[in-house]
């Protein structure tokens, strides 16, 4: 698995490739734990890339998605990658990432623009 960390306003955009497989899911939970730490607490997950998600990639998703959900902030989940809206769909996480799941980058954009002006 290869990750880009990136900057997007008040977002945090985290962009993995390849396999998440379940030791890069610690890595994936590791660096998600290092930008909380940091005090961003909106983060974006482009999952255009993956090619294999373990459950405990999904499984850092989650339990993170509740830890910044207390700080006031969300994860945003970004796929227009069939294989991980499959998964997304048949385990039902779409419905817990209702309202922050986009099929684009664009459309995420779109949204983070009209309803933050902290976005470039």
């Amino acid at each position: 698995m290869e990750l880009s960390v990136t900057d997007f306003g008040k977002f945090k955009v985290i962009k993995p490739s390849g396999r998440i497989d379940w030791e890069n899911a610690r890595t994936l939970d590791m660096e998600i734990h290092r930008i909380i730490d940091e005090g961003f607490y909106n983060i974006v997950f482009n999952l255009d890339e993956v090619t294999f998600i373990c459950s405990g990639g999904i499984g850092a998703l989650a339990y993170n998605l509740n830890k910044v959900k207390r700080k006031g902030g969300a994860i945003y989940i970004v796929s227009s990658n069939d294989y991980i809206n499959y998964i997304f769909e048949t385990l039902k996480f779409n419905i817990v990432f209702e309202g922050f799941y986009y099929k684009t980058f664009e459309e995420f954009t779109a949204e983070a623009l009209e309803n933050d002006k902290s976005v470039p």
